[in-house]
């Protein structure tokens, strides 16, 4: 996923995915691949004569990788002053949960819509890997652009969709969080990590017409 600096500069500026999880991402993290630390906060909050007390704790992510990535800008078109329309190509690997024996080469091609006033961008990729299985990630990026250095970085919030019967089946609904690290040469290189909200997919139903919780 790609991201241009201006017109010209900011094609530089690779969107990959497949919005935010800001300070949870340190440099830390993007060296060690582990869970971002968390800290848990209590505060109380007093209304009338009750008093509740809410606990808080940071965000929690998957100690090893599930996506990296390497991409590079294929197309661009102008839309407005403010707004490119790009298409990418990538590669990388994927590395199913609880499986280190799992990993998956794959290629990537995907398109976004950068937006400079906001330097973020928006998109969907489809990855292929080497036995044919496909998965669409979904996926928000904001930048933050040096234009001194022409140094850029992102931070990137994805969901993956893909079949729930096939190899990848483990992936299919995950949300991912990661970061873009973006190159001057305009190649762009991605790391994302499994958010564990510690809500599984299971306690998940649609609610159908007609049906009433009592």
């Amino acid at each position: 996923m790609t991201m241009r600096k201006s017109t010209k500069t900011m094609a530089m500026i690779s969107i990959d995915m497949l919005a935010i999880i800001a300070a949870a991402l340190t440099a830390a993290e993007a060296q060690t691949g582990a869970a971002v630390p968390t800290e848990t906060t209590t505060s109380t909050t007093t209304i009338g004569n009750n008093t509740t007390n809410t606990t808080s704790s940071g965000i929690e992510l998957s100690q090893q990788p599930v996506l990296q990535e390497r991409t590079r800008t294929a197309s661009e078109t102008q839309i407005n002053y403010a707004h490119v329309s790009i298409t990418y190509t990538g590669n990388g690997t994927l590395s199913l949960p609880n499986n280190i024996a799992s990993i998956f080469n794959f290629t990537s091609n995907g398109s976004a819509l950068v937006s400079f006033l906001t330097q973020s961008a928006q998109g969907t990729e489809t990855i292929r890997t080497g036995n044919g299985e496909t998965a669409t990630i979904t996926f928000y990026e904001i930048v933050k652009f040096n234009p001194a250095t022409r140094e850029a970085k992102g931070i990137i919030i994805a969901e993956v969709q893909t079949s729930p019967t096939g190899t990848l089946a483990s992936l299919n609904g995950m949300i991912l969080a990661g970061i873009d690290d973006i190159q001057l040469n305009g190649e762009s290189s991605v790391t994302l990590w499994e958010w564990e909200s510690g809500i599984s997919g299971l306690d998940i139903f649609p609610v159908q017409d007609g049906l009433r919780i009592q």
